[in-house]
């Protein structure tokens, strides 16, 4: 007996000092309680040049109301409007003029109350912009297989392997024998072009193309073209 009055006691503080401490909880929010609106799915980062494409798709949440989202130290921000709590949709945003070095994304959503979710972050988003191009170069000929003319008009120019599988191509531009102006494009996997209507003497312009990283928003092109003279 004196135990089962022990433990109700015990119980009984218990849950007086569990209510308490909901009281004074909601006494420092008000009186009401958090609410935080759903989150979003799949939030990712596709780089570009001094920009970045910003996507996710809605939260099934209907009362989410827009979507805000931060960067630069929290010092910049965006505000778009929701219109869909459909998962199978897909929001993007380009957030442009941004400075070429690593950023941060939080995207948060709220809803018509002005009640904001748990954040959602993208850290380490570099940003591609003058310095990568800068580090670029044009896809070599390869040196270890002399250009072939196959006839007075017509020549193969072999090419080396690109330097990064991130190559997108390379474009070939020459004047043809009647001054016509002819560019082709050189895929990564291919190593070869074949040159026609051209003469010994007639300069090759080799530029090449590259993304940064796999689904990149741009392609950035080498500042310069390498020139090639056939012979």
């Amino acid at each position: 007996m004196k135990k089962s009055i022990i433990l109700l006691l015990f119980t009984s503080c218990l849950y007086f000092s569990c209510n308490k401490g909901e009281v004074e909880y909601k006494d420092l929010l008000g009186g009401s309680e958090v609410i935080y609106p759903g989150l979003t799915g799949n939030f990712k980062a596709f780089q570009g040049n001094l920009r970045v494409k910003l996507q996710w798709n809605p939260s099934p949440d209907p009362s989410i109301t827009k979507y805000l989202i931060y960067w630069n130290n929290n010092t910049d921000s965006m505000t778009l409007t929701a219109s869909s709590n459909n998962t199978q949709d897909t929001i993007s945003t380009m957030i442009t003029g941004i400075g070429e070095y690593v950023q941060n994304f939080v995207l948060y959503t709220f809803d018509a109350k002005g009640n904001r979710s748990i954040g959602q972050s993208l850290s380490g988003v570099r940003i591609f912009g003058p310095l990568y191009v800068s580090s670029l170069i044009n896809r070599p000929v390869d040196a270890s297989k002399p250009i072939v003319a196959l006839d007075p008009n017509t020549y193969k120019v072999f090419f080396s392997k690109p330097d990064t599988i991130l190559n997108t191509g390379t474009s070939i531009s020459y004047l043809d024998n009647l001054q016509n102006p002819v560019t082709l494009n050189l895929d990564a996997k291919t190593d070869s072009v074949v040159l026609n209507l051209v003469k010994a003497g007639t300069k090759v312009a080799i530029r090449s193309a590259y993304v940064p990283v796999r689904n990149a928003v741009d392609t950035f092109r080498v500042t310069y073209s390498d020139t090639l003279l056939l012979k």
